[in-house]
């Protein structure tokens, strides 16, 4: 009989675990209401920015958050190859975040429990600014890529559109903000806020920017990178980070003449300041071949490691900087995948990033977790002005 108990209990848990899966688990309909987006503004690091801002906003006017899916471009291959949407907890460990808040339900999970009734065709709106209606013939929904097929994906068409104005905005740390959305956009009557970009503050509040702590990588991408340094890499090695492609080239245009103080990510390196003399430069924002040997010889000569470990978008620079640095072995992933070079960065015993990237933010924030040391290119702090 204690035989038969057991396996019995041994089969109830193999049954839990099996109903705990994705798409298995049956969901309520949530009064609270549910935060849905699309994070249609940048890459993999802009998207993990925009997923922390929701999620502190969501937990904050008190909704359910629907995680959206990651959208990973295909442009290299050709601006006619579809874009590839992954899973958040592909990357992530769900039940982590979920103990910062533990109503966060992902968007296939949602689509499926509610999308037939609930939350079913004649049902769905979009929500956008006035302004943002007004710079797109007046409705919410934005055609194109990666806008109108981000939605199609999950086969989501709106039917009509809801604009604010006012005094409406996504920072809700402010009281009054808060107190606005949950009053005039209360659950019952705006059951599902279905915003056509994530209801987050670029860049990135210092209060949001904590809860990285709360992003795990999944153990097969640990178990992966874990093998990729120890095959490849040898201690102590510097992690840095190079972006350098075409479209950084353009974003960079708007420091060359100096005029901004704070630029994208920027206040990863300028921190939060009204100093009218502190501006963003070219040489923040993307380096020559010359500036990244000069701050790295710097770097190198302070860290002694035995090798670099090279992230970029575009242009690696392995061969300019083995010339450089015959004594180091650099090393690069080619192809790059942005998980890969986050945690291979993330776990180097030295990081030099870029001041302006949301990519170098990420890493940053990973590694101030774990107290490490962190440079950027073309900043004049590292090193208390060595550089």
């Amino acid at each position: 009989m204690a035989s038969i108990g057991f396996k019995a209990g041994l089969l109830l848990v193999v049954l839990l675990k099996i109903c705990s899966g994705r798409n298995l688990l049956q969901h309520e309909w949530d009064p609270k209401g549910y935060v849905m987006y699309c994070p249609c503004m940048g890459r993999f690091g802009s998207q993990v920015d925009q997923f922390l801002g929701a999620c502190h906003f969501a937990k904050t006017i008190g909704r359910v958050l629907v995680i959206p899916k990651f959208i990973e471009y295909q442009h290299e291959k050709g601006h006619d190859v579809p874009n590839i949407y992954k899973s958040f907890d592909d990357y992530f460990n769900l039940d982590k975040v979920k103990e910062y808040y533990p109503d966060v339900i992902l968007m296939d999970e949602f689509m499926d429990a509610f999308g037939d009734k609930e939350w079913s065709e004649g049902k769905r709106l979009a929500y956008c600014s006035e302004k943002a209606a007004e710079f797109n013939e007046g409705a919410c929904p934005r055609k194109g890529n990666p806008f109108s097929e981000f939605w199609d994906h999950f086969d989501i068409k709106f039917d009509g559109s809801k604009e604010w104005s006012g005094d409406f905005h996504f920072n809700v740390e402010y009281d009054q903000w808060r107190q606005n959305w949950e009053e005039d956009y209360k659950p019952k009557d705006h059951p599902v806020l279905a915003f056509m970009s994530a209801p987050a503050i670029s860049p990135l509040t210092e209060v949001a920017g904590k809860l990285q702590e709360y992003l795990e990588w999944q153990p097969t991408i640990v178990e992966k990178c874990d093998k990729i340094i120890e095959e490849n890499l040898i201690r102590p090695y510097i992690g840095i980070h190079l972006r350098n492609g075409a479209d950084w080239v353009r974003t960079c245009q708007l420091a060359e003449e100096g005029e901004y103080q704070q630029l994208m990510s920027s206040r990863q390196c300028t921190g939060v300041t009204h100093d009218d003399t502190i501006k963003i430069d070219h040489k923040m924002c993307i380096q020559s071949e010359e500036q990244v040997i000069k701050d790295l010889a710097h770097v190198v000569r302070k860290e002694q490691p035995k090798s670099i470990f090279v992230a970029t978008d575009h242009e690696s620079m392995v061969e300019e900087l083995q010339e450089a640095f015959p004594e180091i072995k650099i090393f690069h992933l080619d192809p790059e995948k942005p998980e890969h070079d986050m945690y291979i960065l993330g776990q180097s015993d030295h990081f030099v990033g870029n001041c302006v990237s949301a990519f170098s933010h990420y890493v940053r924030r990973e590694r101030d977790v774990f107290s490490k040391p962190n440079t950027y290119f073309g900043w004049k702090s590292n090193y208390h002005d060595e550089l």
